[in-house]
């Protein structure tokens, strides 16, 4: 990003912001088949049930391709009215080409969300995560190679519409090689298997239009009501805390998968007990994490973008903040959506996004960036930490005191002390010279605070089940014990 910023400047990347954030409008178009090829095909994998993958799997994949061609086409309305917002021929021109490049990059992506949707749901998440570093590897290299030897905004879009075709075929074939037996094919979708799966992606939908309220207007807000060139800067907070919130989701997000492998052979039992443990460590993680960015996000800004960009701070800390009490409970959402439970979730989410999108043009008109974050953060506060818990405790037979005392409590305060410690008598006294010095301590001072959290948080046979997933020679010796 910084690379980005300094070479195309403020008002280009605050350009490539707004037409990223109309992209991000696009993943409605989904309707929520990913998250229901990814429910289907993991119930079915519980179920034993190899005809239900494949027919999951192919009526997803032409449903997705068809709603991505209806994608493109919008992109090529929107591209053709872009003349009554844009008002230079310029910048038309640039907004035109932007728009219809990456139009076309998300449509070629879209029927390659199926595949997505059923590697998910096999938990091999492990495939996905080296393809993916992979690419953006070599996404990395083409930015600097090619914008650093004078490629403007129009060839960055292209280096995206490569790079998500690369994706889509990785994926594809990914998937084949944990699926031997997969087919893909027309005769396989049905509109059954369709009206089936829609019924579980409805609510689906409900939750991205909400998730779009709750993410994805506050550039716009920033643009509206303070300026174009602010929206960089608040793209700074914006993108530190949903860095956050995708690191979260990547290291406690398999669950809902998981729920629904063991919602098909009907191990109640085991949905509880994942849900303890994954509760454990999306808190502990979380903690760690947030403080991470509290205590030194003001000099990692400063070290990453420059000095001019340090406004970004407190807007940043409000926005992790909220995405705190959204990622301490990301196992409940993975409970509702892996025993198909959603629909309260996708009624609580969707008046969070309203009053996040009423707060934010109120707030923002008075505190400028300020009051956008905090339009983010006081519903996301209430709706994740007080309506949301209630919701799930009921269904799993737990008291509000066990989950919010014993269970998050314990889980908060664990990390939260060493980590706030380590940087009182330590972090703070550091003179940072660079950005991968201020890395170096948060990743060392997370190291310490999670070895600590490690044996307070979870229990002796929690511990076990853990190492032996990280260590092949402890889970040996838990097999043996056992055997």
């Amino acid at each position: 990003m910084p690379f980005i910023v300094h070479h195309l400047g403020d008002r280009i990347y605050g350009f490539w912001a707004l037409v990223a954030a109309i992209l991000g409008y696009y993943g409605l178009l989904d309707l929520g088949m990913v998250t229901a090829v990814q429910y289907h095909v993991a119930k079915a994998i519980g179920e034993k049930n190899e005809n239900t993958i494949n027919e999951a799997i192919s009526t997803s994949f032409y449903a997705l391709a068809l709603l991505g061609m209806v994608g493109f086409l919008i992109s090529v309305l929107v591209a053709f009215l872009a003349q009554f917002f844009v008002h230079t021929h310029d910048d038309l021109i640039l907004f035109r080409t932007v728009l219809l490049v990456l139009g076309a990059s998300a449509a070629i992506g879209f029927p390659g969300r199926a595949l997505v949707g059923a590697i998910s749901a096999h938990l091999r998440y492990d495939l996905v995560s080296c393809a993916g570093i992979a690419i953006l590897i070599f996404r990395t290299i083409l930015i600097l190679f090619i914008v650093g030897n004078g490629g403007g905004i129009i060839a960055l879009a292209g280096i995206s519409f490569l790079t998500e075709g690369l994706g889509y075929l990785v994926n594809y074939l990914i998937l084949k090689k944990i699926q031997p037996n997969l087919r893909i094919s027309i005769a396989l979708a049905s509109f059954s298997r369709l009206k089936e799966m829609s019924h579980y992606s409805g609510y689906a939908v409900v939750i991205q239009v909400s998730d779009m309220l709750r993410f994805s207007i506050d550039g716009w807000m920033v643009g509206a009501f303070v300026s174009i060139a602010a929206v960089t800067h608040y793209s700074i907070a914006s993108r530190l805390s949903q860095s956050f919130l995708y690191l979260m989701i990547a290291l406690v997000g398999i669950l809902a998968p998981w729920f629904s492998q063991l919602f098909g052979s009907s191990d109640l039992d085991g949905i509880k007990r994942i849900f303890l443990l994954g509760t454990k460590i999306s808190a502990s993680l979380a903690t760690i994490v947030g403080l991470s960015l509290v205590f030194y996000g003001k000099v990692f800004i400063s070290k990453w973008m420059g000095l001019a960009y340090v406004d970004a701070y407190l807007p940043m800390l409000l926005l992790v903040a909220g995405i705190y009490c959204d990622v301490s409970q990301l196992p409940s959402v993975s409970y509702m959506y892996g025993v198909s439970k959603h629909k309260f979730l996708a009624a609580i989410t969707l008046l969070e996004g309203l009053a996040n999108l009423l707060l934010s043009v109120y707030w923002a008109r008075r505190y400028g960036m300020m009051g956008v974050a905090l339009g983010s953060l006081v519903p996301m506060a209430i709706a994740k930490l007080l309506i949301q818990p209630a919701y799930v405790c009921k269904f799993l037979n737990l008291s509000l005191f066990q989950y919010y005392i014993k269970l998050l409590g314990r889980s908060i305060l664990a990390p939260a002390i060493p980590t706030f410690l380590i940087w009182f008598f330590w972090g703070r006294r550091i003179e940072f010279t660079s950005v991968l010095l201020v890395c170096a301590v948060i990743v060392m001072q997370a190291a310490i605070a999670g070895a600590i959290s490690f044996f307070l948080v979870f229990g002796e046979c929690e511990q076990k089940d853990l190492l032996a997933k990280f260590i092949p020679a402890k889970k040996v010796q838990l097999a043996g014990s056992q055997a």
